[in-house]
């Protein structure tokens, strides 16, 4: 089994609690001052120590703030693929998990679709690496601008791209994957190096749909990547869909 990857992890919890303690902690501080009269004057506190006090909580206040930020950065690291911005493979694989786990529960529909750039290889050895990397950011984009907010799209390796769509039948999911097909196949993708230098390239796509009937992740990746061969096979920019 996959394991769940929390998009929050514990030592972030642990940093959200320090901050919001911290808060409550000044704010109790200063309700105090407020509330009891001669307050500042009983525990000893001059304007100096309280102004030092002050400060001492804003630079606690920030540290932990920064640690935060360095947390969540650290976490993206995790789920997200470098290049592309979208989920890597391992959040992929977890995510299907669940998404099969809910299939079976309650009997709705599963659905990939598994995509592969068409002659990449070429565009490479055309135009260089860089450039390559270029392109397959540039179609992270569509593909993200093209799927639905409910869908997750992953870089699954290489320039292969996952998207899983929950609660999708296999009509819908093979009409999103002609969609994402015909806008490629048209789109001009600016490469840099002037204005008008550009490349167009297709993509071929696999479709599994399926209530999970007992599979696991393996197998029903090995199922859509089946289809996508037979799609690559059979003249790439297309669309094969197998159903179980």
């Amino acid at each position: 089994m996959w394991p769940k990857l929390p998009v929050v992890s514990i030592s972030l919890k642990k940093r959200l609690w320090a901050i919001v303690i911290l808060v409550v902690a000044y704010l109790v501080y200063i309700a105090l001052g407020d509330l009891i009269p001669q307050y500042w004057k009983l525990i000893g506190f001059g304007a100096s120590e309280r102004s030092i006090l002050t400060l001492g909580f804003v630079i606690i206040l920030l540290i932990a703030l920064s640690g935060l930020a360095a947390g969540e950065k650290l976490a993206s690291l995790a789920i997200k693929d470098g290049l592309t911005g979208l989920f890597n493979q391992t959040y992929m694989k977890s995510r299907l998990q669940e998404e099969i786990y809910r299939s079976e529960r309650y009997r709705y529909p599963l659905s990939l679709i598994l995509i592969d750039l068409d002659d990449f290889k070429r565009i490479n050895d055309k135009h260089g690496h860089a450039t390559g990397d270029r392109v397959l950011k540039i179609f992270s984009d569509l593909l993200q601008e093209k799927v639905r907010a409910s869908d997750i799209s992953g870089r699954f390796g290489g320039e292969e791209f996952l998207i899983l769509l929950p609660q999708t039948s296999c009509l819908d999911a093979a009409s999103a994957a002609e969609r994402i097909r015909k806008e490629v196949a048209v789109t001009p993708f600016r490469i840099g190096g002037g204005s008008d230098r550009s490349c167009q390239f297709t993509i071929s796509l696999g479709v599994y749909s399926s209530p999970a009937n007992g599979q696991n992740v393996d197998e029903i990746i090995n199922l859509t990547d089946a289809a996508l061969y037979r799609a690559k096979k059979e003249g790439k920019n297309k669309v094969v869909v197998v159903v179980r």
